[in-house]
């Protein structure tokens, strides 16, 4: 499980989004989107990082991220 971390009215996390859901793996990825506005302690932590892809050890990649990184990132 993958959780993308985005805000509203958010270009760099519309990109994130369309570089997730445009990736070539044999498995669909299980993610969850979530917006850190409804939750004052993710907003204080990332306000000025998302977007930010995490996985359920807590490991991050932040933007700015291409294809590449993000295949890499999942497959750790």
């Amino acid at each position: 499980m993958y959780y993308l971390l985005t805000k509203s009215h958010c270009p760099l996390c519309t990109q994130a989004l369309q570089l997730l859901y445009g990736l070539d793996i044999d498995e669909p990825l299980e993610l969850t989107v979530v917006d850190i506005e409804s939750d004052a302690d993710l907003q204080q932590e990332y306000g000025w990082l998302v977007p930010v892809l995490k996985d359920q050890q807590d490991n991050e990649l932040r933007w700015p991220f291409d294809q590449q990184q993000l295949l890499e990132f999942i497959n750790l």
